[in-house]
């Protein structure tokens, strides 16, 4: 993802197809910088945030107001929040290349089943 457009049409994308995604939310944009949230019920939601001039993505799981699992890249490097332990930073050495909102949401998909988060 190179693009605020593009991370926009990702967007849409997950509305249309992703069964969990209920709506999706600007909350900041500049001409540069786009932050997004993609509601799946009250108090749970991806949080997203994309720099076009550093290339950064910020993928999180947001519950009751703090991370509960996220994925990001910044400086072309891709690191891991996990479940179980949200504030670690893991190396993840094959990222979400190509279609990177719609991998995170695979990802969100599996966790919200295994641990009732629905």
């Amino acid at each position: 993802m190179n693009s605020t457009t593009e991370l926009r049409r990702q967007a849409q994308d997950a509305l249309e197809r992703v069964w969990f995604v209920q709506s999706v939310e600007e909350t900041e944009r500049t001409d540069r910088t786009l932050s997004l949230r993609l509601h799946i019920r009250s108090g749970l939601f991806v949080q997203v945030f994309f720099g076009e001039a550093s290339e950064s993505l910020y993928l999180a799981l947001i519950q009751d107001r703090r991370r509960i699992f996220g994925i990001d890249r910044v400086m072309s490097e891709w690191h891991l929040h996990p479940y179980d332990a949200p504030d670690t930073h893991e190396p993840l050495a094959e990222g979400l290349e190509s279609q990177p909102l719609l991998k995170f949401l695979a990802r969100v998909e599996d966790l919200l089943l295994q641990y009732v988060l629905l």
